[in-house]
């Protein structure tokens, strides 16, 4: 009898085995093909007023609007036909990268062919910055046009410009197509469009930055690493990168110095001053020496003041501190010498070292002090919380690696890994213990932000959860860069054994077993939330924090109790935290006003009235996100 309920025992867990594995197996494969149907294959140009431009090799990425609200205002954004293409390269880059991973790490069939692989690089290569001859390492966000007036190539969202270039023209045939898509609120969509139209403007303006710039790097190194699946592609990436010097040379020289003597090193942004001064004092106090910040952008006052006039300019015209940014800079960094990418590791001079110690202790406290609860502040650019743990997380993974394979590397290098190691397997774990969610079949779930402000026709609080599935995607692939080691003799992942590690394991069993329920339900949008414009609302504009640097473009100085804030010449000024700030006058500083506005202090979340702003999405980064998380989870070796 005993034996008969055994066998029989046996075949169920078995048969649920084996249909796991399908499923997560079929899964995998269906993924595969729905992201190879998001790149653009032909190329497509600009017509009015919505049929927007495509640039071959990129994967689809969207601008929506956030918003909150009844039915019909949440509409606005998350419809389907309601978004403008955008052909950056930042979405393009990360869905290649996990699309890399997912076959180096994972067990996965061939996740993108060697020709459709070789026409993203092709693509990824014309977004180096033209306007530095000597650096062709240098990224853009968007691809540059030139403009033969100034001789200047510049950033440009073609689809951005085009629309509100014809916006005035095409505003009777833009609500009509609205309202023929069943959009009720056209109107108020329209009215939005025009509002933000001056931060789009804004936006074409940008310099070269080191997120992309960066993720260029890292990329490099992962093809580096499976030339054997990809003979050509490390030689084809190459051909466009070189001058790695220059570009060690350039992160330092644009990093953030407060201690410095010079105004391009020592002045930054208000907001990033006003989340992170704790970090800097403490950080001089405790290590007894200065730190070097990793920033946004490849550009400082000096070339601000000249570059401006022709396009070319830092939002603001002063740089910023942002995690995000830091996360994928280190792993960056430490890709490229942990894989001998060219002469890379030459450069990582004390300089170099400096900035990877101070950039790793600020990510760590970052996480640990919970952003000092101004997440708006600190991931000014890059809003989701999953997206920089996980970029945070990569550089732990690899670096647990190169420990247990006895890798050579710099002392510095076992200085961020403590860091990292102690910030993810105690406080991101607890963090992930205290915001993970409950469904009605006990799966765990995690979400951001998009749509959980959203109410019914009754106004009762109803989510949509738009970025539920990138954030559980992530949220696994945080805790697998965390928590395991991928061992490169049996080719599998394998658990670090941690005191914690059985809630790790349960944390991601269900939150595996809820994305292969609902990744293909249509119960969620596959929606995302990986970049945005530095102002979410009028308490995320840098003028009402403390500063002590008050300049117009050309460097003379103005009183900020002297000019109106809808002065049109507030574009051309330079408001920054030059040198450090004693924290007793800073707390004066905070109770005074700037711009006879007071100091926001409070972060209430990204959902806030009539606080609409524009966001980039990706729908298929949600899904190669998701690829990467069961590639992985599948191959963790049974014990």
């Amino acid at each position: 009898m005993h034996a008969q309920s055994f066998y029989i025992l046996f075949i169920i867990l078995l048969f649920k085995t084996t249909t796991c594995e399908k499923d997560i197996n079929s899964t995998i494969n269906e993924l595969i093909h729905i992201i190879a149907d998001y790149q653009v294959l032909k190329p497509r140009n600009y017509t009015p007023p919505v049929r927007w431009e495509e640039d071959l090799g990129l994967y689809r990425s969207e601008i929506r609007i956030n918003i909150a609200g009844n039915p019909a205002v949440a509409e606005l954004r998350k419809n389907e036909f309601v978004y403008v293409f955008d052909n950056n390269i930042f979405a393009t880059g990360w869905i290649l990268t996990t699309l890399l991973e997912a076959n180096m790490y994972g067990n996965t069939p061939l996740t993108i062919d060697a020709e459709r692989l070789s026409l993203t690089l092709d693509t990824i290569a014309a977004f180096h910055n033209h306007n530095d001859a000597e650096n062709n390492c240098n990224m853009q966000f968007w691809s540059q046009m030139y403009n033969e007036t100034t001789k200047t190539w510049i950033s440009t969202p073609i689809n951005v410009r085009s629309l509100i270039v014809n916006l005035d023209g095409n505003l009777s045939e833009l609500e009509r197509l609205l309202k023929l898509i069943g959009l009720e609120n056209a109107a108020q969509l329209i009215d939005i469009i025009l509002v933000q139209s001056k931060t789009f403007l804004d936006a074409f303006e940008i310099p070269a930055d080191f997120d992309d710039t960066y993720l260029n790097i890292g990329l490099g190194a992962t093809l580096k690493m499976i030339q054997n699946q990809y003979p050509s592609a490390y030689k084809q990436w190459l051909s466009s990168n070189k001058n790695f010097k220059k570009l060690c040379n350039d992160t330092v020289k644009y990093a953030y110095h407060p201690t410095s003597s010079q105004i391009d090193q020592n002045t930054i942004d208000p907001r990033t001053y006003f989340w992170l001064r704790d970090f800097l004092h403490d950080y001089i106090e405790k290590q007894k020496k200065n730190p070097i910040l990793v920033t946004t952008w490849i550009q400082n006052i000096t070339e601000v003041r000249t570059q401006a006039a022709k396009g070319v300019k830092m939002p603001f015209n002063l740089n910023n501190v942002d995690v995000t940014v830091s996360a994928n800079v280190l792993y960056g960094i430490t890709s490229a010498i942990l894989n001998q990418v060219e002469d890379f590791p030459l450069y990582f001079n004390n300089d170099m070292q400096d900035l990877y110690e101070s950039t790793g202790a600020l990510i760590a406290w970052a996480i640990i002090n919970n952003m000092k609860d101004r997440p708006d502040l600190a991931q000014v650019y890059y809003p989701s919380t999953y997206n920089f743990l996980w970029y945070a997380s990569r550089t732990l993974f690899i670096l647990e690696r190169a420990r247990r394979e006895q890798q050579k590397y710099p002392v510095v290098f076992d200085t961020v890994y403590d860091l990292l190691a102690d910030a993810y397997r105690n406080h991101v774990l607890i963090i992930f213990k205290n915001t993970v969610h409950i469904d009605d079949d006990s799966l765990y779930y995690f979400e951001d932000f998009l749509g959980t402000n959203d109410t019914n026709i009754f106004d009762k609080q109803t989510p949509t959860g738009e970025d539920r599935l990138f954030s559980t995607a992530q949220a696994v692939n945080v805790l697998l860069a965390s928590f395991t080691s991928f061992n490169s003799t049996i080719k599998q992942l394998q658990w670090i054994k941690t005191s914690s590690i059985s809630d790790v394991k349960v944390i991601v069993d269900k939150c595996v077993q809820w994305l292969l329920k609902n990744i293909f339900s249509n119960k969620y949008k596959p929606y995302n939330c990986f970049f945005s414009g530095s102002v979410k609302g009028f308490d995320q504009l840098p003028f009402w924090y403390p500063a002590n640097l008050y300049q117009f473009i050309n460097g003379t100085t103005f009183d900020p109790d002297h000019i109106v804030v809808d002065n049109p010449t507030l574009e051309n000024t330079i408001c920054g935290v030059q040198g450090l700030i004693d924290e007793n006058e800073y707390n004066r500083m905070i109770e005074q006003t700037h711009f006879n506005v007071s100091t926001p202090t409070t972060f209430n979340g990204y959902n806030q009235p009539k606080n609409e702003f524009p966001f980039w999405s990706s729908q298929p980064y949600t899904y190669s996100s998701t690829l990467l998380a069961l590639a992985q989870y599948n191959n963790i070796e049974k014990q």
